[in-house]
């Protein structure tokens, strides 16, 4: 709906004052159903939210949200979040030419019960904002379900037999679900059995399920219109990551090869002691063979032009080597004064390299990345640098731990100059500030945070989970506390990456419910992989996501699925995010294709009589057919007997079909009439 309104917009500008104005206001609005799980006396039950979004002109982004009840999960910075991609798609669309940014946003949410939820409306927030952007009309015959990522796809959530109990209710014939989340587990008895939720759906109501992974496929399911986004003249290749990995592959490899020489020369002339109770140099030793391994892995990753890999590979073998080489120059020197002079020099390394991660200009997609890894690794190395000066000393092995997390430090503070001029080889691509990027890093830690409360009021619900969902939940946890930590000191690049991966992981932790890692790996390496050349052709090179990328390719092939899992999932969010973290790279078209419409099914429950009534038919058939071929034969039989007096048929006949039901309860299924005529 759109209507002009005179409205008071002036504000006052000190304390105390009050302003006023008039100002001709240009809105629309719509009304969508969300799907929540309320909580009853009885338990868990589907309830139908009702969503009002508003746009009003002249405005300034502003978003207003406004519960009743309020829910269990704070649903403001999903509305932030929904504004902010639908924002990003109107902006570059070159079929439109209204300005997101010169509107306010007004969600109004009202539902009959508290409910539990927010973050699993974000994705219908976000097909409703950008309907009234572009002014398009949407199909209520559709309900979804599904949270908004900062990337643009759909994330998990949870109680989706329950939302479609609540879809019916409004007529839905169409219910979108995130990609992944088919299934679901129900508790018979003492087992836990896995589900099929189209089956649910359809069996029960006549629905149709769709599971969709892009904000994009919830738009043309509910408006009929589609992002065609078109490909940069500056399209970046493979080639061109290639091109700046390989140097520095090159590099580190010929490094570790140098350090592992010097670290086995000094093993073996030492005299560290290897006997009862003291098995010091055989400790050493382990850790220069693993030097070896990780160094020959490199090799031949960088041989099969995986580069990223054989720098990591590399990094993880420098590692072990230095740490061999302090192990050997302590025993050597044997005293504290060593420890003091190593730990001073570090720490001076520490501190240039932290200096240089937090002044060098973020002023790019490109710098934003390779700056904000660097400031990863900053804060990683502060980590383990506190760890090391917290360990006492009192034993030699206490010396070996502070020796290798010392080795971790000084190859960490080497590894921020390498991401620093990575950048280095590619055009400056984006426009971006600081003030711009600590909102961005403050938003996305506030939907890292509602992500993170969401999955723990589901878990907690439920009655078993997997080791696995705590382990991402723990995790996820402590990314959010580093984030909050970089964006307070200065690091908002570092903040903005964890986030994203505490995001990640928030979500994995409903995502892998009732599944293994390895089942996931296909479908979040295709999407990853998607993100990535969608990136590439709007001309921004994401070299971060295509680095973490190629490292799951390489846990994928080393069977490690769940660390895979993780770096697949980060790809593919940090290749959508950068995209949608600025709105001057790229354009789109949006395009009418209609909306697929659900010629709504006869339910199982409708087939079943159908079949049922056919029956009937058939055995009514079949009993007439032999009602007839004996009357035949009686009438053949006839022609060599003796008339007989005629019979007359009954005219009345005392007659219960088997198929009568009290009060027309006919059975819902087959099995249920079998049950019922036992």
């Amino acid at each position: 709906m759109i209507c002009p309104i005179v409205s008071n917009v002036t504000y006052a500008s000190e304390a105390g004052q009050i302003s006023e104005g008039e100002a001709n206001i240009i809105y629309r609005n719509v009304t969508v159903y969300a799907p929540a799980v309320a909580t009853t006396e009885s338990g868990y039950v589907g309830v139908i939210s009702t969503i009002t979004v508003t746009i009003q002109s002249n405005g300034d982004g502003r978003v207003f949200v406004d519960t009743l009840p309020l829910t269990q999960v704070d649903m403001q910075g999903s509305a932030r979040l929904a504004v902010k991609v639908a924002s990003a798609l109107v902006e570059n669309d070159k079929n439109n030419d209204a300005n997101p940014s010169k509107f306010d946003y007004f969600f109004v949410v009202r539902t009959n019960a508290p409910v539990i939820g927010g973050p699993s409306a974000g994705a219908i927030m976000t097909v409703a904002t950008v309907a009234l952007l572009e002014n398009w009309t949407m199909d209520d015959e559709t309900v979804m379900t599904g949270m908004i990522n900062p990337d643009g796809s759909v994330g998990p959530i949870g109680g989706i037999p329950q939302k479609i109990d609540a879809a019916n209710s409004v007529g839905a014939t169409k219910f979108l679900i995130p990609k992944g989340q088919g299934t679901y587990q129900e508790l018979q008895g003492w087992n836990i059995v896995t589900k099929s939720v189209a089956d649910y759906a359809w069996d029960n109501y006549g629905i149709t399920v769709y599971e969709i992974d892009d904000i994009n496929k919830a738009i043309e399911n509910f408006t009929g219109y589609t992002f065609t986004f078109e490909k940069s003249d500056k399209e970046i290749t493979t080639e061109d990551y290639i091109n700046s990995m390989k140097p520095l592959a090159t590099r580190l490899i010929n490094q570790a090869e140098d350090l592992y020489n010097n670290a086995s020369d000094k093993l073996e002339n030492s005299n560290i002691p290897d006997n009862f109770p003291n098995y010091y140099k055989s400790a050493i030793e382990e850790k220069l063979d693993s030097a070896k391994e990780r160094l020959n892995e490199s090799k031949d990753w960088y041989n099969n032009h995986i580069y990223y890999t054989s720098t990591s590979k590399s990094f993880q073998s420098l590692i072990s080597s230095r740490f061999v080489q302090y192990a050997c120059d302590y025993y050597v020197a044997g005293n504290q004064e060593y420890i003091d002079n190593l730990l001073g020099e570090v720490e001076n390394l520490y501190e240039e390299t932290r200096i240089l991660a937090k002044n060098t200009d973020i002023v790019d997609l490109i710098s934003l990345q390779t700056i904000g890894a660097a400031q990863r690794r900053s804060t990683e190395a502060k980590l383990y640098l506190d760890d090391a000066k917290s360990i006492s000393l009192s034993t030699f092995s206490d010396v070996l731990d502070f020796l290798y997390d010392i080795a971790f430090v000084v190859e960490r503070c080497n590894s921020i100059e390498w991401w620093i001029g990575i950048g280095d080889y590619f055009n400056t691509t984006g426009e971006i500030n600081e003030s711009k990027l600590e909102n961005i890093a403050l938003e996305y830690i506030d939907e890292a945070q509602q992500s993170i409360t969401y999955s723990e009021v589901i878990l907690g619900e439920l009655s078993q989970t997997s080791v696995s969902s705590s382990s991402y939940l723990t995790s996820a946890e402590s990314l959010l506390d580093t984030a909050n930590e970089d964006l307070d000191n200065g690091y908002p690049a570092a903040a903005f990456f964890e986030a994203l991966e505490a995001l990640v992981k928030a979500n994995l932790a409903l995502e892998v419910i009732g599944t293994e890692e390895e089942e996931k790996i296909d479908i979040s390496s295709e999407k990853a992989s998607n993100s990535i050349d969608k990136s590439r052709q709007q001309g921004i090179e994401p070299v971060l996501a295509v680095s973490y990328y190629e490292y799951a390719e390489s846990l994928s092939n080393e069977s490690s699925f769940e660390s895979a899992l993780i770096y697949y999932k980060y790809s593919g969010m940090i290749a959508g995010a950068i995209s949608y973290a600025n709105t001057s790279v790229g354009g789109s078209y949006s395009t009418y294709v209609g909306i697929q419409k659900v010629n709504t099914p006869l339910s199982r429950w409708v087939l079943e009589r159908v079949i049922f009534i056919i029956g009937i038919f058939l055995i009514g058939g079949l009993a007439g057919l032999g009602l007839g071929l004996i009357i035949g034969n009686y009438t053949t039989e006839r022609k060599y007997k003796r008339k007989k007096p005629p019979v007359r048929p009954p005219t009345h006949y005392n007659y219960r079909s088997r198929y009568d039901y009290p009060n027309n309860q006919m059975p819902r299924s087959m099995n249920e009439y079998y049950k019922k005529n036992k």
